[in-house]
């Protein structure tokens, strides 16, 4: 059961989301028995209200955040997106718009206002980018 709980933190959730995956993957613990837990284990760590286990970073968390505010969107403000980073984390719309262009999916409009999500072909050529700037 641990391993499930492991495998959907491994991008931060809300107690509320996780508590409603691990139901539908058949783990009956209520919402009070989950919060204990994700107290408890030292391998979930908690930033503002999500949680998470294992290297996820703060690229990661925008990343998610970004991706919730953009589902099934073409285009989003960022200051939308900033809107449901945490409290205790700090960062910049600019660091917000590198994250997203750095993951292939996203590019900023030119307006420099406003996410919009990247073509396939963009994907690619942005993939390669990233990964020659990490090596």
């Amino acid at each position: 059961m641990v391993e499930i709980i492991y495998e959907q933190l491994k991008t931060p959730k809300s107690v509320e989301e996780l508590h409603q995956r691990l139901k539908e993957s058949g783990v009956k613990w209520n919402k009070a028995q989950l919060q204990l837990f994700l107290l408890m284990d030292s391998n979930i760590k908690k930033t503002g209200d999500l949680y998470s286990v294992g290297g996820n970073n703060l690229n990661t968390i925008i990343l998610d955040i970004v991706d919730k505010v953009m589902d099934g969107k073409p285009v989003a403000p960022i200051k939308k997106i900033m809107e449901y980073i945490p409290n205790d984390i700090t960062v910049s719309a600019e660091e917000i718009s590198k994250i997203a262009e750095q993951s292939g999916k996203y590019k900023l409009h030119p307006n420099g206002a406003v996410l919009m999500r990247a073509k396939i072909g963009d994907c690619e050529t942005m993939r390669r980018k990233f990964t020659a700037s990490n090596q």
